[in-house]
């Protein structure tokens, strides 16, 4: 480097290098020679010698120098670029993420909103299913209380129904005095026993019977669990009572037809009481009760108070309806087969002949007409003109 020094005096000219190195010397392939001349015009002027290698090796030097600064200074502008790239990455990551956060609070609230909704909704839910189960239960024990009150009906349905059979077939069994349905009845009576029995033992295998249980088990299947073993019983008792019902129906449609076969029979055969009372005097030989010795007695005295009706013991047509000598007002009234029955001492009478009457209608009124002691009626019973003792027929009183 040189150095100069203002100095008021004018700078000395300066001579090129060339002109400075002598190039004829021997040495001048192996060094260069500088010359160093001082700006002001005192100084003394000095010459350097620099090996040419020297300069071979500093210029080299400068170029791998230059090259590697070079090199640094490229690369330098590469990170500089990365870092740039990364820098606007990271930019647009941080944007992004901003982005994200906003819509994970956006999305973060929708979630609470949804489950604030949710749960909401569950608890609406679980209110809806608490009160579906409390409606059901309450129809669950609805169901049981009308099988109890349906189980209470069948049994007192069952008790009626075999106390109308007993009546019926005992009423009936009493009516086997008449000959024309004698046969009947005890066809009926072997009929009744036949059925039962054989109901009884196909109870088991009726293929009927689980038909009468799908409306309750369909309510059975609604029960609450704790109500399950109570239901299933109610239900069991049910269809026991169930079969009951109906095999105390055939046993009553069985005896409804004997009934509807005998009931021509029944209905003009004589055996009501005429009157309710005491019979005062039998069939057969008795004591004359106004003269003297003893007299047959066709029928039976039956006191009552005058003016008591007087009924028709079966149903048939009056054949006569006056007034007959000792008998006084008489009503005689033929019932097919050869019967008849008489009504004799009749305050008054309410037929004429040829009028028909039905059994328990009423004919006359008691009183002491004709050859009497007091107001009765004698009630005699023939069969084809013999007279029979009217006691056999008399089985039940008017209702």
């Amino acid at each position: 480097m040189f150095f100069r020094r203002k100095e008021p005096q004018t700078r000395p000219a300066v001579k090129k290098v060339s002109e400075l190195i002598n190039t004829k010397s021997h040495n001048q392939k192996k060094y260069i020679s500088l010359m160093l001349v001082p700006s002001y015009s005192t100084g003394k002027t000095r010459s350097l010698r620099i090996p040419r290698m020297l300069l071979h090796i500093l210029g080299i030097s400068a170029f791998v120098i230059s090259s590697i600064i070079l090199g640094f200074y490229l690369r330098s502008l590469h990170f500089e670029r990365i870092a740039r790239d990364l820098s606007d990455s990271l930019d647009e990551t941080q944007t992004a993420f901003y982005v994200f956060q906003e819509e994970a609070e956006m999305t973060h609230n929708d979630l609470i909103a949804e489950a604030a909704q949710m749960y909401e909704n569950l608890n609406e839910e679980q209110t809806r299913a608490q009160r579906e189960i409390a409606d059901r239960e309450s129809i669950h024990n609805d169901t049981l209380t009308d099988i109890w009150e349906t189980i209470d009906e069948l049994e007192i349905r069952i008790r009626e129904f075999e106390e109308k059979r007993q009546e019926t077939v005992s009423n009936l069994g009493a009516r086997s005095i008449i000959p024309p349905i004698a046969g009947l009845v005890s066809q009926m009576e072997r009929s009744q026993e036949n059925l039962r029995e054989s109901l009884e033992s196909g109870i088991d295998s009726n293929p009927e019977e689980e038909e009468t249980r799908p409306v309750f088990r369909t309510m059975a299947l609604s029960a609450q669990p704790q109500s399950v073993v109570e239901a299933e019983r109610l239900l069991d008792k049910l269809d026991v009572l169930m079969t009951e019902l109906d095999m105390q129906q055939q046993l009553l449609d069985n005896l409804n037809d004997y009934k509807e076969r005998m009931s021509p029979y029944l209905l003009n055969y004589p055996t009501i009481w005429p009157v309710t009372g005491q019979i005062s005097s039998g069939f057969g030989w008795r004591n004359n009760p106004i003269g003297r010795g003893n007299e047959y007695h066709y029928g039976i005295d039956i006191p009552a108070r005058s003016g008591t009706p007087i009924r028709a013991a079966g149903g048939g047509t009056v054949t006569f309806a006056g007034w007959n000598s000792g008998y006084g007002n008489t009503i005689i009234i033929d019932h097919g087969s050869g019967i008849t029955t008489m009504y004799a001492h009749n305050s008054s009478n309410n037929v004429t002949e040829g009028q028909r009457v039905e059994r328990g209608d009423i004919i006359a009124y008691v009183g002491s007409t004709g050859r009497s002691t007091g107001p009765h009626v004698h009630y005699e019973v023939r069969r084809n003109g013999t007279a029979l003792d009217p006691v056999t027929f008399l089985i039940e009183h008017h209702r």
